[in-house]
């Protein structure tokens, strides 16, 4: 595919004429990461904006001073554009960017893009306002996802019976920030018997058929164009797992960003899971310790 009919097909250029994405063009060097590959690192000084042709950008936030453990922020893919902030304002990176698979990117500094805009106000208009659309909805995202976290958060400070009956306080909350019409199955690990038992179960649209069943061992991921399987799991073991389906098929940027919510989702839960099983097993030992002593 030609470097025009890439450009063409980028939501940030969709108001480009073909003989302004061939002058564009001549702004930008092309660049490829391998997986793994660090494009940027957070708190450095940034001025080059980076639009995906192909492959996964993660941006990810460092969770302690070494940089050995990152929060995922986003996951991007082709046609979505990043480090926007340090063109506009000059700012340093707020996170580090990393190629979650192998990457080829365009990149336009600071000068180089508002050079552009000058020779080009019409078209800068139509930049500008897309990379201010664009940049709203991850705002609105980002207030979505701290609000569920939040609610989630008062779960953590209430009393629970059990690790399930807190999984299933947890779908509740959950689907409240789910954009769409889901059907959610959710399912507590059996130690005993080694299987997953249904323990949550809310449909919002008719479904075509029988739900699919559990696999054995679930993967975590999406499982089809429409469909999310989020495994809890701490300490080396299974505690849960929850089948997001979806009625309408979600973008990919909608995908990415799902993804993100249910990964930080699952390792909450995953935790508080363990926090409450220790619990209850310290207080029945408790309860049997104060039994012994009273026969």
């Amino acid at each position: 595919m030609s470097d025009m009919k890439k450009l063409s097909e980028i939501p940030l250029f969709r108001n480009f004429s073909e003989a302004m994405l061939e002058e564009f063009s001549g702004y930008f060097k092309q660049s490829a990461y391998s997986a793994g590959d660090v494009i940027f690192r957070e708190k450095t000084t940034g001025d080059t904006l980076y639009i995906i042709v192909s492959g996964e950008v993660v941006i990810e936030k460092a969770m302690d001073s070494e940089g050995r453990e990152f929060k995922t922020l986003a996951i991007l893919a082709g046609g979505d554009f990043f480090g926007e902030m340090a063109v506009i304002e000059g700012a340093a990176r707020f996170a580090q960017a990393r190629a979650a698979r192998d990457a080829s990117l365009y990149e336009v500094d600071r000068g180089q893009f508002f050079s552009f805009i000058k020779e080009h106000p019409e078209t800068g208009i139509s930049v500008f306002s897309e990379i201010m659309r664009t940049v709203f909805r991850r705002l609105q995202h980002t207030s979505s996802e701290l609000t569920m976290l939040f609610d989630l958060s008062r779960l953590l400070l209430q009393q629970h019976k059990s690790a399930a009956e807190f999984f299933t306080a947890v779908m509740d909350e959950m689907r409240i920030y789910l954009e769409g019409s889901w059907n959610v199955k959710a399912y507590a690990y059996n130690k005993y018997n080694e299987e997953y038992e249904e323990i949550y179960s809310r449909d919002s649209f008719p479904r075509a058929g029988a739900p699919p069943a559990l696999p054995v061992k679930p993967a975590d991921g999406w499982a089809g164009e429409s469909t999310y399987t989020m495994v809890c799991a701490a300490e080396g073991r299974p505690l849960a797992c929850a089948v997001f389906e979806r009625s309408e098929k979600p973008s990919a940027v909608e995908r990415n960003n799902l993804a993100t919510i249910f990964n930080t989702i699952s390792s909450i839960a995953g935790s508080a899971m363990v926090n409450i099983e220790h619990q209850a097993e310290a207080a029945m030992l408790e309860k049997l310790k104060n039994r012994k002593n009273t026969i």
